[in-house]
Order: structure tokens, then sequence, then C-alpha cells
């Protein structure tokens, strides 16, 4: 019997990611397209279905003036926010998230907040939920954009901050 409940869970978990990485793939061709909608309206629909998948409360709030942003750029954010929000899930299931989305003059931060037990071990960087690269996937994929990500524990809280830099992208090398 321990056997057939474990299976079910691999197979639920599995579709789970299944339909979280179908619904990211949808949001990155969406983004790549010239006619994409703005960053914080992404991130908006990205925070509203993570709380209503894990029945979490997801905050969401823009500080300063919001404005276009490169394709390549959105698409880097909104998957940092998805590993942030997943990773928030599986380290600190049933516990609010927080998701701040800055412009500034001098570029663009997004903020993921979470609280966690300070009993809880701190996830390894090389560890996902979803088979990808955790923390180091998320500053890869920001230093291709001359981008920055903090990780880490404060207090009781776990704090994920990317930057974006004003300015041109480089271009990417095939």
């Amino acid at each position: 019997q321990r056997d057939i409940d474990r299976a079910v869970d691999v197979l639920i978990t599995a579709q789970r990611m299944a339909a979280e990485g179908l619904a990211e793939t949808r949001r990155a061709v969406h983004a790549l397209r010239t006619d994409h909608r703005p960053l914080n309206d992404e991130l908006g629909q990205l925070t509203a279905s993570h709380g209503e998948r894990y029945h979490v409360g997801v905050s969401f709030a823009v500080g300063g003036v919001p404005r276009p942003l490169p394709p390549e750029a959105i698409v880097a954010l909104l998957r940092t926010a998805q590993e942030a929000l997943v990773n928030a899930a599986k380290h600190a299931a049933g516990e609010d998230v927080a998701v701040r989305l800055d412009y500034g003059d001098s570029g663009v931060r997004l903020t993921v907040d979470n609280h966690v037990s300070p009993r809880r071990s701190f996830p390894d960087e090389t560890v996902t939920t979803n088979g990808g690269y955790g923390l180091t996937g998320m500053r890869e994929r920001l230093r291709l954009l001359d981008g920055t990500l903090v990780a880490g524990p404060r207090d009781d809280r776990w704090i994920v901050a990317a930057v974006l830099p004003q300015g041109p992208v480089r271009e990417a090398v095939s």
C-alpha cells in the first residue's frame, strides 16, 4: 500500500510540474512576441495563479513607474519569480509570499520574500523542485543580461532579489 501511495504522490507531483512547465513555456513564448504584456501584468497573473494553486496568500506590489522592458528581461524576471515561488511552496509550504517589482532610474528590481521556520534548513544552491538549476540557474540567466541575484535567509525570511540594469541588453551569442 505504501508503494501505491508513493507512486500516486509521484504522479501527482509530475503532473503538477508538467502543467507548470507548460504554463511557463506559454508565458515565455508570449513574452518573446512583439505584442507581449507588461512585466507587472505578467507577474500579477503569475502570483495570482500561484496563490490559487498552493492555497497561500501572495501579495504583489509595484513601485515606481512601470515601463516597457526588452522581451528577454521579461522572460528572465518571470522565470526568476516562478522559481522563487515554487521554492517557497516546497521549502515553506503554506506560508504567505510577498512579490514586489520596483522600477527605478537605474533598473528594475524583483523581490520575492517568504517566511521560513527558524528550524528549517535552507535549499541547496543547485537543487530545484522542477529539475532546473535553482539559484545558480537564476543567477546565470540574470548575468546574461548584466543583472544580479542575491538570495538567502534574513531573520525568519527567505529573500530572493533580482536586479536588471536600465539600458541596452547584450545580444545573446549563438
